[in-house]
């Protein structure tokens, strides 16, 4: 039994999965599909990280993405009754290295670009096979589609890290045009999000037992619910924005994630190295959501901000 054998997450029923953002995932089976029978069906997928070829991880047939990065190959193979999948190491790599790396990962919550790629792939991956035991079409993933298709590349905000206590701070274009600005109180529990001098958004915060929670309020109406979850690893917030599932894809810890909601990813977060240094760079996907993405950021920042205390 190999280290991805000894995962036993997932459901007890249904096609609902676990392991989100951690570099391996589990689904439960309830297709019976074997491994061909996923080979054929992931061949007809488009994904953003290749296309697969049946093979072997450790002696055990897998169907096998090769090179979703210099360092990382992802599969996916049927194991009693569960689907799983996972990153393993390239041609070269030794699998016992990456598995090495990846519990060095889950004991500090640090990762590497390379590890950060192949675990957004492993995510993609695992909302397919979702898809697929859930009987539903899949010919394309969201990550395999152009961004904003037929309006050009997405939209850019900055947010620069602010080294100062009045939670006071301003959100710019690539231009450096202020763009929003945010005032937070001295508490750090709320924060008012302002575009042209008018109040958008509210956040505000409050701790449930040790765990944060936000709420997100536009004209004085509570529009959106969210919480942090407790985690040994890379920190989880999830809930709901106009009655739609909010979840976050990726690596909360190194900035480098997707928003979201309602099963389609409205944005994206990470740490922009042209133009600022300390400085986040929000992608926004759908123009929208422009306003419940800057708020996310904020969120997630806060969220950061305090596991690293």
């Amino acid at each position: 039994m190999g280290f991805f054998d000894k995962f036993k997450g997932g459901s007890d029923s249904g096609a609902k999965a676990k392991g989100a953002g951690m570099g391996y995932a589990s689904v439960t089976n309830v297709k019976q599909f074997t491994n061909e029978d996923l080979l054929e069906k992931l061949s007809g997928v488009q994904v953003s990280f290749g296309t697969p070829i049946m093979g072997d991880v450790g002696g055990t047939p897998s169907v096998v993405y090769k090179k979703v990065t210099d360092e990382h190959d992802v599969f996916v193979r049927v194991n009693k009754d569960k689907i799983i999948m996972g990153k393993v190491g390239t041609d070269g790599v030794s699998s016992a290295s990456s598995a090495f790396s990846m519990g060095l990962d889950m004991m500090f919550g640090g990762k590497s670009e390379s590890t950060a790629k192949a675990d957004r792939a492993v995510d993609e991956l695992m909302k397919v096979v979702q898809k697929l035991e859930s009987g539903e079409e899949v010919s394309q993933t969201e990550e395999a589609a152009p961004a904003n298709t037929g309006t050009g590349d997405a939209e850019a905000l900055f947010m620069k890290q602010k080294l100062t206590l009045s939670n006071k701070f301003d959100i710019f274009d690539h231009n450096e045009e202020t763009i929003y600005h945010v005032d937070g109180d001295l508490t750090g529990l709320s924060y008012s999000i302002k575009r042209n001098g008018e109040e958008v958004l509210k956040i505000k915060k409050k701790m449930v037992a040790v765990m944060p929670s936000y709420t997100i309020e536009k004209d004085k109406s509570e529009i959106g619910k969210l919480k942090k979850k407790m985690k040994f690893t890379n920190p989880e917030v999830s809930g709901t924005i106009n009655g739609k599932e909010l979840v976050i894809v990726g690596d909360l810890l190194g900035y480098d994630f997707d928003i979201q909601l309602g099963g389609a990813t409205i944005g994206h977060v990470d740490k922009d190295m042209g133009h600022w240094t300390d400085c986040f760079r929000i992608r926004i996907f759908d123009s929208s959501a422009r306003d419940i993405m800057v708020a996310m950021a904020i969120i997630c920042d806060n969220v950061v901000d305090q596991d690293n205390k």
